[in-house]
């Protein structure tokens, strides 16, 4: 609970001074508790026997009849520019399809926004349905799916563009996931980020085959 505050009254100070974004406590203190219960989920054993705590993280499938869409994103700062990346999968972990995407301009907070939308309309293209859209930053996903009116968000069209997309189809979840849950996504960022160009992948490229057989056995 301390860390957990730490973070968010750094967060806060500098939303307020950089972003000038002012977060009200009762908000302040909603995330601190949201991010607590989240750190406990994934250490249920927090506080006892270090030795026989274990934090299994890895990506699991979809239920049968339903595709995972896993994306993510990444601010490069020093060339002001955003790389975004998503990797469609089936039930028993096979490749359907993947994107990378490179654009200029943007944030830490927007290119999250700009994956799971470009994901979302990506799914929504190639007449995908049954979607569970899975993304590592819990700030992007509680923004989309906290229920509060984004009409005056810096970024309120992106926002309700991604809200629009999932009342669109009912049968599409957006979910938070850690880091090592999403790696596959993340190597479709830096193909995008690096190579400077938007793809869209009808096979895995070079390099990610050992990181789509450790997502399969559940590693």
């Amino acid at each position: 609970m301390f860390v957990t505050g730490v973070w968010y009254a750094w967060c806060w100070r500098n939303n307020t001074i950089f972003e000038d974004q002012h977060w009200r406590i009762q908000e302040v203190v909603r995330k601190i508790f949201l991010l607590h219960d989240e750190c406990i989920s994934y250490y249920p054993n927090l506080g006892s026997d270090p030795h026989s705590s274990h934090l299994l993280a890895h990506w699991s499938p979809p239920p049968e009849g339903t595709l995972k869409l896993n994306i993510d994103g990444s601010f490069l700062e020093d060339f002001g520019s955003l790389g975004a990346g998503g990797v469609v999968r089936n039930h028993d972990g096979d490749w359907i399809a993947g994107f990378s995407h490179y654009e200029v301009g943007g944030d830490a907070l927007l290119v999250e926004l700009r994956a799971i939308q470009i994901g979302l309309d990506f799914c929504s293209k190639k007449g995908y349905v049954n979607i569970i859209c899975e993304s590592d930053c819990l700030e992007a996903v509680d923004l989309i799916i906290a229920g509060r009116d984004h009409n005056l968000h810096t970024y309120a069209i992106d926002i309700l563009h991604i809200i629009d997309v999932l009342h669109g189809n009912g049968n599409t979840t957006l979910v938070h996931v850690i880091r090592e849950q999403n790696m596959c996504a993340n190597f479709m960022t830096k193909e995008g980020s690096h190579a400077r160009c938007s793809a869209h992948w009808n096979c895995p490229p070079p390099g990610m085959e050992s990181l789509i057989l450790r997502d399969k056995l559940g590693t």
